[in-house]
């Protein structure tokens, strides 16, 4: 079918912004029938009253609303699974976090394909990018990976990712990288993005989750900075508000990639309280730290009465995850606290948006 045959999934795509995108009109038809369209424009509403409209009854109406949060096609309410405040999200971003990160019996074999060309092709990419220059501070913070870190640092509860956990251990699930899901040009792991509450709620109610224990949490963790991942989470300094922990990469995740093609990372993501130094007398010049850096800081540069060249980092650059550190044999690097605990706000203006 063409979009003009589909006019409520023209509506759709027309409240997300991208009425004259064939590629995300053709990401909407491969999602959903034109009759499930105009079911999700009818919400978010009691199911009473959606059960009205369609001539269903509210229990059909219920079984309805659950197979298209499991297909990633409705969000949810920040506090609680509540029936009258399922809806259809007009934010893409927060679609495709939906749809790849289900479970992978709802993903279309060529969804992840579409999404790509809609980021690559139709420039999807940069509109992200511009997107994050509307937000008045960072919403987002890199965690710094605990054993890149001096014996004896100290580190307020959001900023410890053991601690998070501790704190989560009753509700943990594990879920797809969505970003992963859909690049074709990332090897990393997939199985770790890590929710809790809310999030957590939602992905065991539509499947796209497991439960783990804390101890799995921890060990998977590890495993993931050990690739190479970057761990972030909402740049707030109150743990009991924190949902999730991300572990992310510059080859698929959708804001650090586009944040640096576009230089608008700085808006979205807040660096650590910790920064790399380099010590060029122990550095090798094995240039493995380089490969590391997710954030590109970390340049080869000759140095004078040095015969190899050495690692040296642009500060500017350095969002203070320590994979680089973890990846140091000779033992050149260290991480150092750089900024006062006060850096990390206890809310931020935009908080809302990552509650999907």
């Amino acid at each position: 079918m063409t979009s003009h045959e589909n006019p409520h999934i023209r509506k759709l795509a027309e409240r997300s912004g991208m009425p004259d995108s064939e590629t995300f009109l053709r990401i909407l038809e491969r999602a959903m029938t034109d009759a499930e369209a105009e079911f999700m424009l009818a919400l978010p509403a009691p199911f009473e009253e959606v059960a009205a409209k369609f001539n269903m009854d509210a229990k059909a109406v219920e079984e309805k609303v659950l197979g298209l949060a499991q297909r990633g096609l409705l969000s949810r309410n920040p506090d609680k699974l509540s029936p009258e405040k399922f809806q259809f999200t007009n934010i893409p971003a927060i679609l495709h976090d939906g749809i790849l990160a289900s479970a992978p019996k709802y993903i279309a074999e060529d969804m992840p394909k579409l999404w790509m060309d809609l980021y690559r092709v139709d420039q999807w990419g940069k509109e992200i990018g511009g997107f994050y220059e509307f937000f008045e501070e960072p919403i987002l913070r890199v965690i710094p990976a605990e054993k890149s870190l001096p014996l004896g640092q100290t580190l307020m509860s959001c900023e410890s990712i053991t601690e998070i956990i501790e704190a989560n251990r009753d509700l943990i699930t594990i879920r797809n990288c969505c970003c992963r899901v859909g690049a074709d040009n990332c090897h990393h792991p997939r199985d770790v993005c890590m929710q809790f509450k809310g999030r957590a709620d939602f992905d065991l109610y539509r499947g796209s989750g497991r439960k783990v224990s804390a101890d799995e949490a921890f060990t998977i963790a590890l495993q993931s900075v050990g690739a190479g991942l970057v761990p972030t989470t909402t740049n707030i300094s109150l743990t009991d508000n924190l949902e999730f922990i991300c572990f992310c990469c510059a080859c698929a995740c959708m804001v650090l990639d586009p944040g640096l093609r576009t230089g608008s990372l700085p808006k979205i993501m807040a660096p650590s309280r910790f920064e790399a130094e380099i010590n060029v007398e122990k550095c090798n010049g094995c240039k493995y730290c380089v490969s590391r850096c997710q954030f590109g800081a970390i340049d080869m540069k000759p140095i004078p009465g040095h015969d190899v060249i050495k690692a040296v980092l642009d500060p500017e650059k350095c969002y203070g995850c320590g994979v680089c550190e973890l990846s140091c044999l000779p033992g050149a690097i260290k991480m150092v606290e750089d900024r006062p605990k006060d850096f990390i706000p206890e809310g931020v203006k935009d908080e809302e948006i990552l509650h999907f």
